[in-house]
């Protein structure tokens, strides 16, 4: 697994380096596109979309009109507890012609480049151990790039099984889950003593969560491991999930309201 965790990195920073180099285009009409600063969004390999995390979404590449980038990688530590910058790239790049580009220090002898609105989308092909593996990444472009709106911290306002309104306590309405942009959150939680006379605060929880699309994410760390949906309207977080409960699949909705950004 580490090694397979050590490959994907590696052609991640290829492929931003591949990005960059589709920095030098043949026509000034690409190179005035692929000037400035990018982010990661999305990478695919053999069109397997890798869902990467939010730590390797803060990657970025910055492409200047002198032929040179800079890239800032980022990855998760060995045991998950903290987003770091473990790599800065800096080299140049070379326009083939055709949206073709050449990057310094990277054995693919070229990278398609194209755009698409506000993404940058870099496909190659590299050979690995005798296998051939087609790599595509997106990126957007940092002027355009929209925080997630998860971000920030929540308190729980109502709940539902099904249709069914369930009554949120006092002493629950104190909890709250706030996401970090690194991909982490935590959560604070209280309920009623068994009087229910005082409200005592349990453990904090935290965990990491993931934007996986279409109004998906995956939130590891709170029991329900699988894909959850989520939407947002003005300052509420709408969580819908479905759990099996002795057998009987059931589906919830809990509806929060945002304290901080």
């Amino acid at each position: 697994m580490k090694k397979l965790l050590v490959f994907i990195s590696i052609l991640i920073v290829a492929i931003s380096l591949k990005s960059c180099s589709s920095s030098d285009s043949d026509e000034i009409q690409y190179e005035g596109d692929i000037i400035g600063k990018w982010r990661l969004s999305q990478l695919f390999i053999n069109n397997e979309d890798l869902q990467i995390s939010e730590c390797e979404k803060k990657m970025t590449i910055e492409v200047f009109e002198d032929g040179t980038y800079t890239e800032n990688d980022y990855l998760y530590n060995d045991t998950d507890t903290e987003c770091l910058l473990y790599d800065v790239v800096n080299g140049t790049w070379e326009s083939l012609g055709n949206s073709n580009y050449k990057m310094s220090g990277l054995n693919t002898v070229s990278v398609k480049v194209s755009f698409q609105d506000n993404k940058m989308i870099a496909e190659y092909s590299e050979i690995n151990d005798g296998v051939t593996f087609s790599i595509k990444t997106i990126f957007i472009s940092d002027k355009a790039f929209v925080p997630d709106k998860i971000l920030g911290k929540w308190e729980q306002d109502q709940a539902f099984i099904g249709s069914i309104e369930i009554e949120v306590s006092a002493c629950e309405k104190m909890g709250s889950v706030e996401f970090f942009e690194d991909g982490f959150f935590e959560e604070i939680a209280f309920m009623d003593n068994s009087e229910q006379t005082e409200c005592i605060e349990l453990p904090l929880k935290t965990g990491m969560w993931k934007n996986i699309g279409d109004s998906l994410y995956k939130i590891y760390g709170i029991g329900a491991d699988g894909e959850i949906k989520i939407t947002f309207e003005n300052n509420k977080m709408s969580v819908e999930f479905s759990e099996e409960i002795e057998g009987i699949p059931i589906t919830a909705k809990i509806i929060f309201i945002k304290v901080t950004s």
